[in-house]
């Protein structure tokens, strides 16, 4: 056994303890926090191989470093998809009341969390998830409060305090209303777009990239697209690179190697599936990576005690857009169709204990685009040139100029009078852009009936886009085609 834990230690020869504690120290300074967890464990793994051979006590020394991993994992994404209430309770005097009851409740899925106020007359609840909450405070001498209509965000360190009047536990003073939204308890700068703001906003093609633009601080990146650079539109934040920006959809990063997450059909989906997401600009806590650009945290919708869905199509083609100046310059409206589909649903499995949740999203695109390109006219193409005397065409070159469209077929010549005769035309065609793509997110949430161990919660997502440019023959055929395709699957 001990042989086995020897063998993995990512080290190609045996440590020494001091080069171990180096390397673990090393490790804690690069990575992120799921690779410094597991490198520790490594590290831990040899400790206790080391010290504890021949030890009855090396078992539960594993046993021991395994929780402690497991718990510093799950406790380090918990900070990424939830947030944080606390709060004072206070007689009428103004005096702290300390060892008061506080009870947290989420109005949508019945889980409660049970606290109680320090010598201060303080308390804190840590990694509450987004939602809806009722807050009571209460202690024997005292009426119970509560705080009803009560709406946490995503990263919110919200502050709810308590003004306890004398009187018998049984009599409750409830208080509705919003908390309030200034942020007084830590310097991150940040922005929330919520579930009514994406539903209540105008949204382009459902990409939920275009609501960043609306956040002080943010602008629609210049740079172009590609697979290095990134696909669709890109933000700026304070001046840095499109691509210098994270994407983390329940903690877990939703980024691919351009530092974005939108698809090849240039949107980040999520409209009907993304509860809310938050935009942090400056002064990061320490739960997340260091990034010169913006951190953009996402959270997905869960299932609550109520079964509830949707089922939406949403349709727009050329007959309802106006045609731009270039299109009625170069001949009219280009073709356009755009589908959007798709629907969720999500209820309890347990009622007050396991939910679940599932959506899916689906766009089916075709663009048409006005393309361009000068060739020669049929004279050139015999040796017929303006100006000088006509030339004979090798046999060898014959084939190479086959290959430019011919004028008129599948195409049309564009009139350019006054332009001065120098034997190459103008060709005008209709380029199709065909663009699909398919989003899928399945969710669970359990809620362990000891609130120790408070709850846990499963999402898989896949994404799979896919943009093509299929050049109709006329216009250099498939020379000017292009294309990108994507899949991405997100566990978290």
């Amino acid at each position: 056994m001990n042989s086995i834990l020897l063998k993995s230690v990512p080290c190609p020869q045996t440590l020494t303890e001091k080069a171990a504690a180096a390397n673990a120290a090393r490790d804690n300074c690069h990575g992120d926090v799921m690779t410094r967890s597991f490198r520790y464990f490594a590290h831990l793994l040899y400790y206790f191989g080391r010290y504890g051979e021949g030890k009855p006590t090396m078992s539960k020394r594993i046993v021991l470093c395994i929780a402690i991993l497991i718990i510093s994992c799950v406790t380090a994404l918990g900070q990424l998809t939830t947030g944080t209430m606390t709060g004072n309770v206070r007689d009428q005097s103004g005096a702290a009341i300390a060892g008061a009851t506080v009870t947290l409740k989420n109005t949508d899925t019945g889980i409660s969390r049970t606290t109680q106020t320090n010598e201060t007359g303080k308390y804190e609840a840590l990694s509450l998830p987004a939602g809806n909450y009722e807050v009571s405070a209460g202690l024997s001498g005292f009426q119970t409060a509560v705080h009803t209509g009560i709406s946490l965000a995503l990263g919110q360190n919200a502050v709810v305090d308590f003004t306890l009047q004398i009187g018998q536990v049984s009599e409750l003073v409830t208080v509705t209303g919003e908390i309030a939204q200034i942020e007084t308890t830590t310097a991150t700068v940040a922005n929330i777009v919520d579930e009514k703001k994406v539903t209540d906003l105008p949204l382009n093609g459902r990409d939920l990239t275009q609501l960043s633009f609306l956040q002080p601080g943010v602008i629609k990146s210049p740079a172009g697209a590609g697979a290095f650079s990134g696909l669709g539109d890109k933000l700026s934040v304070a001046g840095s690179r499109g691509n210098q920006n994270i994407y983390l959809l329940d903690g877990v990063s939703n980024s691919d190697l351009s530092g974005n997450a939108q698809s090849a059909s240039g949107q980040l989906a999520g409209a009907e599936t993304i509860k809310e997401f938050q935009i942090i600009t400056n002064n990061y806590s320490a739960e997340y990576r260091s990034q010169a650009g913006a951190i953009v945290s996402a959270v997905t919708k869960s299932g609550t005690n109520n079964f509830h869905g949707s089922l939406y199509e949403f349709l727009r083609n050329d007959a309802l857009d106006a045609a731009k100046w270039e299109e009625n310059k170069g001949g009219g409206k280009s073709p356009f169709k755009r589908n959007q589909f798709g629907g969720s649903i999500g209820g309890p499995i347990i009622k007050d204990r396991t939910f679940f949740f599932a959506s899916y999203e689906g766009l089916r695109q075709s663009q048409g685009v006005n393309t361009q390109a000068r060739v020669p006219d049929m004279a050139a193409r015999n040796g017929i040139l303006p100006g000088v005397t006509p030339i004979t065409v090798s046999s060898a070159v014959r084939p190479y100029l086959d290959l430019y469209p011919v004028p008129g077929a599948g195409n049309r010549i564009v009139s350019e009078p006054g332009r001065r005769p120098d034997g190459t035309v103008l060709l005008a065609a209709i380029a199709k852009v065909p663009t699909n793509d398919d989003f899928g997110l399945g969710r669970l949430d359990h809620n362990f009936s000891n609130e120790k161990l408070g709850t846990i919660a499963g999402t898989y997502n896949y994404d799979n886009g896919e943009s093509s440019s299929e050049t109709p023959p006329g216009v250099l055929g498939d020379l000017l085609a292009q294309g990108f395709s994507s899949r991405k699957h997100v566990i978290s």
